[in-house]
């Protein structure tokens, strides 16, 4: 029993020998292709194969107890079909030099190991081993072995599997499952390794470690290249005295002596530096010092960017950005910007001056709705409607990201345009334009336009209407008449014996005359909807909406009969003084077929008839639905 348990003890001391050896020598094969990392861990494990046969012991004649079946099932468990195909092979070789009566039993036994290791390597996949695989590895070894000796080996077998089939069974589980706990470990550090590796070779970035000394240790691909080195490789225990001018290098190495120093390290160091192609381009450097697992300071680690473009863009922006502040400063208009809801991030002090009282409120960070409100509070804005200021609010707020213009009106009389434009990123911006002088220069031309209008409608010499402004106002009443089915009338005034007064007085006393019979004729028109106004020469008119033909009668009659008692002397008149002859023309309400035209001649006609009849006279005639329905006199 101890016999055997030295002989496996032996063994499992070469089966580790052997794994922590190549868990060892795998970081140093970083670089070489899967293929001849497999074939090499192959190799090393069918190495380690024939060192534990070597160191077997015969318990049976042809039958020797050993670990090679650690070896061989880890070989093709952790290293696929290649690795598997040169252990085996190896072990093969050995066995079969060796000979003896075992000879087929233990061809069996090899390739069942690395059938075994196969097989758990398909079962994983793509999953990857891990630690329980192992030791199910471990136990499956230990089953094909004790398989082996129960089927090949002479003699009584319970002696046999109590002596010899259950330590190595046994032994098999535990090495097979720290042999691969020790695998898992290389590998997971070998793929950390490489992960690293790959990282600072292949980083735009330039990444360098430096000894003590400020040798280069380690570069990557960006620093070889940046400095004409075709590998990494060639740079190792080269200086920046080597790669540069000796001024710059000094330079460097006092700075890199002071990190070192002094334990601190060094961040974001900027620096210019021309090219090999006389570009001038920036770069910002960071150094930390090293230590070991003594805490003593060993070299350094440096990352170096190029920030050429970088300082470009930062520089333009900072260019961009004083442009426009003084562009916001010096502008005349208030500018503002809200986000999505409402808040207001943004303004320049033209914009806060435009409102003498909520100025001081809009604030980076204050919200719309709260300034309107304030803005409602102070009546700072004269335009808001008082009866609901609420729905004013909910309103501009609502709207806040719709493109819109408007002017408001302030409290002190100035006048605001405030423009409101939606931005692509969600926010919106408020331009405020002082139109006071606009604004007022706005409604004196519209005053001065109404003007314009009224005295173009207007006689110069009555003040009343004149003939375009009556030609127009008798069509539109006549069509508004005949839709409402309503009576019209028209009066037409003539002043008598008007050319001998003029001859007579003169022009001046005429026209004088003629304001006097305007006076009159307005001062008998008592609705708002009654018009007055001069036919033409010593004729005027005067048209009454809505008034039937006694009223219009009445009207006239009145007109007549104020001026007649005015006595304006007119010594060339049979009377003595002015006089003027009326002829009053209606339209009947059952008259829906209405002309203009018409009612002009049948005024005309009537007041030819009272000139007729001796003058200072009122004649009326209506116009029924089939032409004049009578005439009335007086």
């Amino acid at each position: 029993m101890t016999s055997t348990w030295q002989i496996l003890i032996g063994n499992v001391a070469v089966v580790m020998l052997v794994v922590v050896g190549w868990g060892h020598a795998r970081t140093r094969l970083y670089g070489l292709p899967g293929a001849v990392r497999s074939a090499l861990f192959g190799a090393t494990m069918g190495v380690g194969a024939v060192a534990t046969m070597v160191m077997s012991a015969e318990f049976a004649p042809g039958m020797h107890i050993d670990m090679r079946a650690t070896l061989l099932a880890v070989s093709a468990f952790f290293g696929g079909p290649l690795a598997a195909g040169i252990s085996g092979i190896l072990a093969l070789a050995w066995r079969i030099g060796m000979g003896g009566a075992g000879l087929t039993p233990g061809i069996i036994v090899i390739v069942m190991f690395v059938l075994v290791g196969l097989g758990g390597r398909l079962l994983v996949g793509r999953r990857g081993p891990a630690a329980w695989h192992c030791l199910v590895l471990g136990i499956a070894t230990a089953l094909v072995w004790i398989g082996a000796l129960v089927i090949f080996a002479p003699g009584p077998t319970l002696p046999m599997l109590i002596n010899v089939g259950l330590p190595q069974a046994l032994l098999n589980v535990v090495a097979t499952g720290l042999a691969g706990v020790v695998f898992l470990q290389a590998r997971r550090r070998s793929a950390e390794r490489d992960l690293l590796a790959a990282a600072l070779a292949q980083s735009p970035d330039f990444n360098y470690i430096k000894d003590h000394e400020g040798r280069f240790a380690a570069v990557n691909n960006t620093v070889a290249e940046f400095n004409g080195f075709a590998r990494p490789e060639d740079m190792i225990g080269k200086t920046d005295f080597d790669l540069m001018s000796a001024e710059r290098a000094q330079a460097t190495l006092e700075r890199e002596r002071a990190i070192l120093a002094g334990d601190t390290p060094m961040l974001d160091f900027e620096e210019l530096f021309v090219d090999r192609t006389g570009r001038e381009r920036c770069f910002s450097t960071s150094k930390v010092p090293l230590h070991n697992a003594a805490g003593q300071i060993i070299g350094l680690a440096g990352v170096t960017r190029d920030i050429t473009v970088d300082k470009r863009l930062r520089q333009e922006l900072v260019e961009s950005r004083d442009t426009l502040s003084y562009a916001l400063a010096e502008m005349s208009d208030g500018l503002a910007v809200f986000d999505a809801e409402g808040r207001l991030v943004f303004c320049n002090e033209q914009y806060r001056a435009c409102f003498p009282h909520t100025g001081k409120l809009r604030q980076p960070g204050a919200y719309l709705r709260d300034i309107l409100q304030a803005v409602v509070e102070t009546d700072e804005q004269i335009t808001v409607p008082r009866h609901n200021p609420e729905a004013w609010i909910d309103a501009i707020v609502a709207n806040l990201a719709v493109e819109s213009e408007e002017e408001i009106n302030l409290f002190d009389g100035r006048w605001l345009q405030l423009r409101t434009r939606p931005t692509s990123s969600g926010s919106t911006m408020v331009v405020v334009a002082d139109v006071t002088r606009m604004k007022l220069a706005e409604l004196a031309l519209h005053t001065t336009t109404n003007k314009l209008k009224e005295l173009v409608r207007t006689d110069s010499l009555t003040d009343l209407l004149n003939r375009r402004a009556f030609d127009e106002a008798i069509e539109t009443e006549t069509r508004r008449s005949a839709r409402a089915g309503t009576a019209f009338s028209l009066l037409l005034v003539d002043v008598d014996q008007f050319k001998a007064y003029n001859d007579h007085y003169g022009h001046p006393a005429g026209d004088e005359c003629l304001r006097l019979v305007s006076q009159h004729l307005k001062a008998s028109l008592k609705r708002p909807g009654d018009l007055a106004a001069r036919y033409g020469g010593e004729e005027f008119t005067a048209i009454l909406p809505d008034t039937d033909a006694d009223s219009a009668y009445l009207v006239a009659e009145g007109f007549r009969r104020a001026l007649a008692e005015a006595r304006l002397p007119h010594e060339t008149s049979e009377r003595g003084y002015l006089t003027a002859s009326v002829g009053v023309a209606t339209y009947m309400p059952e008259n829906v077929h209405r002309d203009a035209l018409e009612l002009v001649r049948a005024a005309d006609e009537a007041l030819y008839s009272a000139k007729g009849a001796g003058r200072d006279r009122v004649f009326g005639t209506r116009i029924a639905g089939k032409g004049r329905a009578g005439r009335d006199a007086a």
